[in-house]
């Protein structure tokens, strides 16, 4: 995650159901430990944007270029 106010890297780790939220926990190796609650509320106004947003269609139809350009690159 990138803002103004922080850079912050964030690796999946573990995912848990809990009280009708996603709790994805950052992977064990992280120095800063961290837990992002997802709702079913978050996960629907996700959706709504993102499927209504012609950039992120375009972005999906190209993934597979994407992620090997992105890999090459990463490797390099």
């Amino acid at each position: 995650m990138r803002s103004k106010l922080a850079d912050v890297e964030f690796m999946f780790g573990e995912f848990e159901y809990k009280k009708d939220h996603l709790v994805i926990h950052s992977a064990p190796e992280q120095a800063m430990q961290t837990r992002v609650y997802v709702s079913p509320d978050d996960i629907v106004n996700a959706l709504k944007k993102a499927l209504s947003n012609p950039q992120v269609w375009l972005y999906l139809a190209g993934f597979p270029f994407f992620l090997v350009r992105y890999r090459r690159r990463k490797n390099k």
